[in-house]
């Protein structure tokens, strides 16, 4: 029996990090999608040969669906989510599961209640790089870490479409949610998710607000009507005395023009620096030996991360266990990205209480 599945949102990330690995997997029949634009939904579901619906709970009741990933604006995730898990559907919402911390706790209630399963599409978790990193401290390697630093820039780099910028879709959030949220991914993967004590932090908004900005190929934009944040930097205080340090940016005057990105791990025994994009996609590891310091790099392999994702939420569902991603740990994720923005409000440091469903 093939599990019966649906995709919601089938803009370019829903065709071709969701749909398009589905085809390749056998044990799924990929049965319907939804899309709110008529033309867009009739044009994938004739490529891919499947049932259009605009409404997205007129497919739910008729299909029968047994997972639906759901790709939308940010700010349509929770609610997307909690409909489709009150039908009791599994499903794996593209990142990040919310546009805040309270809607997280609250889709990760439903999936509770529901009993099914929740995932979070980090398609960057499945890059060889990072589980390296994530082998080299489940062996000890690193020692105690202490420090850990992530980096995710653009020189110019704003997206022009409403998916981001307007508020109602974005979740009212910028940079910090749309990009940070791929940097502490990483860095919390390789710290095991530890928990948050205390976070300072500060949001800029230096570049979308200025009519005369320079406009290159991610779109354009009203600047006037701009009021989020296009860069953030943050002080995270963590469980067993480890200190955290994130700096993301859609804009900034920098050397490099492409997106960067770059993490750093240091523990007393050895240290791990990456770089990449949103994923990791080099890494390598410091340390030393007796009498010598040593410098090692892996052989990665090349891996379809987007495929990997999806076998990763599809095994789950059909062994019946937990998926790699879950809703628990975008509650960590997004308790630092509310107390950044908060301690950027209220210009000051702001401790982190955690809910008990932890």
């Amino acid at each position: 029996m093939k599990i019966r599945y649906g995709v919601i949102g089938v803009g370019g990330h829903g065709r071709n990090r969701h749909l398009i690995p589905l085809t390749k997997l056998s044990e799924v029949e990929i049965v319907a999608v939804s899309d709110i634009n008529k033309q867009r939904c009739e044009e994938v579901a004739s490529q891919f040969k499947v049932k259009c619906y605009q409404d997205y709970m007129e497919m739910l009741d008729k299909e029968g669906l047994d997972a639906v990933s759901i790709v939308t604006p940010t700010g349509l995730h929770s609610k997307i989510a909690i409909d489709v898990l009150n039908k009791g559907v599994n499903v794996l919402v593209d990142k990040p599961l919310g546009a805040n911390l309270e809607e997280v706790i609250n889709v990760v209630k439903a999936a509770k209640r529901r009993g099914s399963k929740l995932m979070i599409g980090y398609w960057s978790r499945f890059s060889p790089a990072l589980q390296f990193g994530k082998e080299i401290m489940e062996n000890g390697l690193l020692g105690e870490p202490y420090i850990a630093y992530g980096y995710l820039v653009r020189r110019r780099g704003i997206p022009g479409i409403p998916t981001f910028i307007d508020k109602s879709l974005s979740g009212g959030r910028g940079a910090l949610l749309d990009i940070g949220c791929y940097v502490l991914d990483n860095l919390l993967t390789l710290l095991r998710f530890r928990k948050p004590l205390s976070i300072m932090g500060k949001v800029y908004t230096k570049f979308g607000n200025r009519e005369d900005e320079v406009k290159f190929n991610w779109g354009n934009w009203n600047a006037k009507e701009f009021s989020l944040d296009d860069y953030a930097v943050g002080y995270v205080r963590l469980e067993d005395e480890i200190s955290l340090i994130l700096e993301v940016g859609w804009a900034a005057n920098v050397s490099h023009n492409e997106e960067k990105g770059y993490i750093r791990v240091l523990g007393d025994r050895g240290g791990l620096e990456g770089v990449g994009n949103e994923a990791i996609l080099d890494i390598s590891f410091h340390g030393r030996t007796k009498n010598f310091l040593i410098d090692t790099k892996p052989v990665l392999k090349k891996v379809d991360m987007a495929l990997e994702m999806i076998k990763a939420f599809v095994k789950s569902i059909i062994e019946d266990t937990n998926p790699p991603i879950s809703g628990e740990e975008s509650i960590i994720l997004h308790s630092i990205i509310d107390g950044i923005y908060k301690s950027s409000e209220e210009n000051k440091e702001v401790k982190i209480t955690l809910p008990d469903l932890l």
